[in-house]
């Protein structure tokens, strides 16, 4: 096999995760690449908040850990050379339910408030969920094998994970309380989502391994990788019109209010479809493109965080996480890795309706009302808090990509395929939106695509 001529020019649109790796790899094929981002920085969804917080406190508003298993991750970590630090493996679960604060242990199982069947009481949180999730973990198969998707894997696309659970033979108080916390944190819940997207994300999310983070933020990775990159990035630029024809791509873009004009071979669309719909493509993308792009789900997440004068929590039964049944959803302690100061920060990671709600105008101070009916001494420890909602991000409306019954198996292969000189990629044209690894294994899939183009 001969490789072609290289394209005069690529460009990108979009700095997250997904066009940074895209640039990085195009580079070392020889290509002229141009990367260009609308915001003023790198990373898109990894996102970390230092502004708001005194004595250099940060929290992640977006990606938060990379799992043992997420190698492509991994592997881009260890070039850009950033310090990862093992999360840490509590010995008991905290959870507020019903208005109790539960504390659960292999030593000290808790009496859960809810109606469970005699053998669920039994087996305890973890077994229900090692009881009812198995099965459908395993049905899932291996999405990077050839035949798939397989029988088992199109059943699960059809049906919701709360039908999924019924079918397993939940009772109504194990659903419950399978749907606190993580499970309940894409698109709007367990009985709208798409039980083949809850499993395959359940095991994107579950490690073998200790999870890590990044030493100082996670913002970190996109910040080296950038760096690599060097000038070839372009920032404040907001792509508003493309034109494309069998002769190259013409794109328009807005920066500081003024309107600039790139011509270019190929261009990779490395942003969400939220943001593609604001763009205006000439000629359009084909029907069935653009169908996809306008009916894919973006989940609302809105994170609260607080400011506490000491880590008063450290006290509270080895707490790192409280799952819990209000608005503010899943509770973790934000800079457990940070240990200059004697604040500490508390991130409430709210999604779905319960997002949309709190990010309403107005609405901060019933958060932290509800933070501190958990957390009752943050009442003696609060100095004030923050607000961050992804739906009112302009270049990202949304948080990842999320889908009702019948819609993964189907949109996916839509989402991800080029047309003409224009390609598409992005976590949300993956097997995982929301994860660093989705959006790396989208870039690479692209690269390969334009690789193949150029091939005689």
């Amino acid at each position: 096999m001969v490789i072609g001529r290289f394209p005069e020019s690529i460009v990108v649109i979009g700095a997250g995760m997904a066009g940074l790796v895209c640039t990085l790899e195009l580079m070392k094929q020889g290509y002229n690449v141009r990367l260009f981002e609308a915001t003023n920085r790198p990373g898109g969804r990894v996102y970390t908040m230092r502004d708001q917080f005194a004595d250099g406190m940060y929290c992640e508003m977006g990606a938060a850990f990379i799992g043992a298993h997420h190698f492509l991750t991994l592997s881009y970590a260890q070039q850009a050379g950033v310090q990862l630090i093992n999360l840490p493996v509590p010995n008991r679960r905290l959870t507020y339910i019903n208005g109790r604060l539960i504390i659960d242990s292999p030593a000290e199982p808790a009496r859960w408030p809810v109606s469970l069947t005699a053998e669920e009481r039994n087996l305890g949180y973890a077994g229900i969920l090692e009881k009812y999730l198995n099965p459908g973990l395993k049905a899932t198969g291996n999405p990077f094998l050839p035949d798939w998707p397989t029988k088992q894997a199109i059943q699960l696309d059809s049906m919701t994970m709360e039908e999924y659970l019924k079918g397993q033979g939940a009772s109504p108080g194990a659903i419950k309380l399978s749907e606190i916390g993580y499970m309940q944190m894409l698109g709007d819940g367990i009985r709208k989502v798409s039980a083949l997207q809850r499993l395959l994300d359940l095991k994107m999310a579950s490690s073998e391994g200790s999870a890590q983070t990044i030493a100082g933020g996670m913002d970190q990775l996109p910040k080296k990788l950038a760096l690599t990159i060097g000038s070839n990035i372009s920032y404040g630029c907001a792509a508003t019109h493309i034109e494309h024809n069998n002769k190259g791509v013409t794109i328009q873009f807005t920066k500081s209010g003024e309107v600039f004009t790139i011509y270019c071979d190929r261009v990779i669309m490395a942003i969400p479809s939220t943001v593609l719909r604001t763009i205006h493509f000439s000629p359009p993308l084909t029907k069935e493109k653009n169908d996809a792009i306008q009916n894919q789900l973006s989940t609302s997440v809105t994170r609260t965080v607080v400011q506490s004068r000491t880590k008063f929590w450290k006290n509270l039964s080895s707490f790192t996480t409280v799952n819990t049944d209000l608005k503010i959803g899943w509770l973790y302690d934000a800079t457990f890795t940070q240990t200059t100061s004697r604040r500490g920060l508390i991130c409430s990671y709210s999604s779905g309706e319960a997002a949309r709600e709190i990010a309403r105008a107005g609405n901060l101070n019933a958060a932290v009302s509800e933070i501190k009916q958990v957390l009752p001494e943050l009442s003696y420890n609060y100095e004030g808090a923050a607000v961050f909602s992804w739906d009112h991000n302009p270049y990202s409306r949304g948080a990842y990509a999320w889908y009702r019954p019948k819609q993964m198996i189907r949109m996916i292969p839509t989402l991800s395929a080029q047309q003409d000189s224009i390609y598409f990629a992005g976590d949300d044209t993956s097997l995982f939106p929301g994860w660093i690894e989705g959006a790396i294994s989208s870039a690479l899939r692209t690269v390969n695509q334009i690789i193949a183009g150029n091939s005689i």
